[in-house]
């Protein structure tokens, strides 16, 4: 507790020391999955591993992304990268040499230089030079300083992060310009509701099947929903084979495979689920395509029924990261309607 008292302090101040003389801002610039790292060549190793030791998660589609690429550039940038929607400049080496130890000296003031140097190396602040940004110094007396922050600073940053990434996002794919059509017709015909961005449609629907299949393309990207009578959480294996039979019972012809494949207990808002996620592939198809999946089981008590939701991606060659976390955000949206 003492930590983060100590660490929101440091947000604080260091928010009103930014924002001093600073008036009308734009919107900060750039991808929510790119974090802009501004430090010498001096630093940048163990700049690397300290960021490297915070962002940990990666997807596999099939091949390892992280869900945030670090974009290292030189000290004389700055000028031209402080207003991108996630900025670290930072400093190790205490080397007056240092262009980048120079280039943070300029931007704090000398006693939270000094406090940074010898207690508490990371400031995290918000809109500093734009609005919708989240703006990180280091500034550590020694590697082993700043890597000694990492457990107690982890969550925390992350947090930060990610919750950037939702405000940003959704404010981008939860426009005014929300298929809202789209959204009452499924909420009236089958009990639930799902906020659904501009460009997708209905692929199959069927209230006798119990599924509901909407997607788009550019990239391609699938969502199934799917629900069933009956508790079947309860039973790891009945689950199991729910998720791992969906594909080929839903979708026709595509299937999991074993490779990546993992599911665990989890949670879904305020109900017992299981989250499994790996890498689908296409069969019996003269063109072959594969890409990342997720899916949530769960049960609600109150209609007595287990749902599926299912969620998949296929853009080969590029980036799938964050639009996976695109079709986590939307999914979270799902929503069993009071009878």
């Amino acid at each position: 507790m003492e930590f983060y008292q100590k660490l929101n302090l440091s947000i604080f101040i260091g928010s009103l020391l930014f924002l001093v003389g600073c008036e009308t801002k734009r919107e900060a610039l750039g991808s929510d999955n790119e974090i802009r790292v501004i430090c010498s060549e001096l630093d940048k190793k163990d700049i690397h591993n300290f960021l490297t030791s915070i962002f940990t998660d990666t997807i596999f589609t099939p091949e390892p992304e992280p869900l945030y690429y670090l974009k290292f550039s030189g000290p004389e940038t700055y000028n031209n990268l402080k207003t991108q929607a996630q900025v670290v400049v930072a400093a190790v080496a205490r080397d007056p040499g240092n262009s980048g130890y120079q280039l943070v000296k300029r931007l704090l003031p000398p006693d939270q230089f000094a406090d940074t140097e010898s207690s508490n190396p990371v400031i995290l602040s918000k809109d500093v030079n734009a609005l919708k940004q989240l703006f990180m110094v280091i500034n550590a007396g020694s590697e082993e300083q700043l890597m000694g922050t990492v457990k107690s600073k982890k969550n925390f940053i992350r947090k930060q992060f990610f919750d950037q990434f939702v405000d940003r996002q959704s404010r981008y794919i939860f426009g005014d310009d929300r298929n809202k059509i789209l959204e009452d017709s499924l909420e009236t015909e089958f009990g639930w509701s799902l906020k659904i961005p501009w460009g997708w449609e209905i692929i199959r629907a069927s209230k006798d099947s119990q599924f509901v299949w909407i997607g788009k393309e550019m990239p391609f990207q699938w969502i199934g929903i799917g629900w069933a009578e009956g508790n079947l959480v309860d039973d790891e294996l009945k689950a199991g084979d729910y998720i791992w039979s969906w594909p080929s019972s839903h979708y026709g012809n595509i299937q999991f495979n074993d490779y990546k494949f993992e599911m665990k207990k989890s949670s879904y808002k305020d109900h017992q689920a299981w989250r499994a996620q790996g890498i689908w592939e296409t069969i019996d198809v003269k063109e072959s395509k594969g890409g990342p999946f997720r899916a949530y089981v769960f049960y609600n008590e109150n209609n007595n029924r287990t749902y599926h939701l299912n969620y998949l991606i296929h853009r080969p060659g590029s980036d799938k990261s964050i639009f996976m976390r695109q079709l986590d955000l939307i999914i979270k949206t799902f929503s069993i309607s009071q009878s």
